[in-house]
């Protein structure tokens, strides 16, 4: 038969067995078990302890209290929610995260919650008047002026707005829509895992393919004005950069080629294009679409050459040393290729080039001569080979 152990008997129990671990350890030092100092002992010890559990007990009931049943069961339904994060949507409405739940809608000036369980918002950078929200593992849009629900959450995934329509995934396919939630572009278009940031930008938008993951670019209709073919593209000042296979070409915003898919670097900068080509030629380009050169052959440096002479100089020691000279002609440096590779050329010091950027270094080895490589030729200071 089991008996049951009451609650005074349990302590009962405890402190007898801590209280023999006591005169245990004090045995050694002449404790005696007897005597109105065992007594006296015993109930300051007892004391001790019926405080410290009772100190224990309270921390872990303000904690519990605190981090459990307040801050998980009642707070989040309170204006009182502890908000580690606010991000304003428009002046006066933001997106709050929330201590230990999801996120809210908040009316800051009206002092209001719009809407609960949002886990994020994003506002497209072109400020347009919808925001995409995550609620439930769907996707919606709502007013960010407002905070109310504009298109209701419906869909899978979905993409800021950009130039009146956002990219959705709606029954597995890629669709895009417009403020209404209308679907005013559906071409069979799939989304791809990476997820893609879907915008428009001057008419067009970056797709990939679904298998390949290769970018092209469809219009406002959905038709594509470049084919899913290209390895990356880019839009930057309004111009339109692709690149394949490691090189790169150029359209402007209404799609006209500027530069075709055969150059080993290009860049469009705040106002000039540069373009560096396989035969190590660096050319700036104006912005108008003709393609005006403003720099037809760039340079990334230039440096002096110094070469060792036949004299020798001697310090206030009496020890000697090699004197160097500054050669008549300087090397210029072109970076080459996506892994900078360096080129160097010859230049004279009114800054007319003697060589093309042909070498992989020069040094000069006397006043006016030159070592060159690869190859280890020499060559002089009018870039004629010289036989030695």
């Amino acid at each position: 038969m089991n008996k049951r152990i009451s609650f005074k008997t349990f302590f009962t129990v405890l402190w007898r067995g801590i209280w023999q671990c006591v005169e245990f350890i004090l045995k050694p030092f002449g404790y005696k078990r007897e005597g109105k100092f065992a007594k006296n002992l015993q109930k300051i010890t007892l004391t001790c302890i019926a405080a410290l559990i009772v100190y224990i007990s309270g921390v872990w009931l303000y904690f519990f209290t605190t981090e459990f049943i307040y801050d998980d069961l009642i707070r989040p339904h309170t204006k009182d929610a502890y908000v580690r994060n606010s991000e304003y949507i428009s002046n006066h409405i933001v997106h709050q995260d929330l201590y230990r739940t999801t996120g809210r809608i908040y009316d800051k000036l009206n002092d209001k919650i719009l809407l609960k369980g949002v886990d994020w918002v994003a506002v497209s950078d072109d400020k347009d008047s919808l925001a995409v929200f995550s609620k439930d593992d769907k996707r919606g849009y709502i007013n960010r002026f407002t905070g109310e629900i504009a298109i209701p959450l419906s869909f899978t995934r979905a993409w800021v707005f950009s130039e009146g329509l956002a990219a959705v995934e709606k029954d597995g396919e890629l669709v895009f829509i417009d403020h209404t939630g209308r679907i005013v572009i559906d071409k069979d278009l799939q989304v791809h895992f990476e997820d893609p940031a879907y915008a428009f930008k001057n008419g067009y938008c970056v797709v990939q393919d679904d298998v390949t993951g290769k970018d092209g670019l469809i219009d406002k209709e959905g038709n594509w004005v470049l084919p899913a073919e290209y390895d990356e593209i880019y839009n930057s000042f309004g111009f339109w950069k692709v690149e394949k296979d490691g090189l790169f070409g150029l359209y402007d915003s209404t799609m006209k080629e500027m530069f075709p898919l055969n150059n080993i670097s290009l860049w469009v900068f705040d106002d000039y294009i540069e373009v560096r080509t396989n035969d190590y030629v660096t050319k700036h380009y104006d912005y108008d679409y003709d393609g005006n050169v403003v720099v037809d052959f760039v340079i990334d440096n230039v440096e002096n050459m110094e070469y060792e002479t036949t004299e020798l100089g001697h310090d206030s020691e009496g020890c000697s040393y090699k004197i160097y000279a500054v050669a008549d002609k300087q090397r210029y440096c072109i970076y080459h290729g996506p892994d900078y590779e360096e080129r160097y050329g010859l230049i004279d010091r009114n800054g007319r080039r003697i060589t093309g950027p042909l070498y992989t270094l020069i040094e000069a080895i006397g006043k006016d001569l030159y070592l060159c490589q690869p190859g280890g030729i020499i060559i002089n200071g009018q870039g004629k080979e010289v036989t030695q």
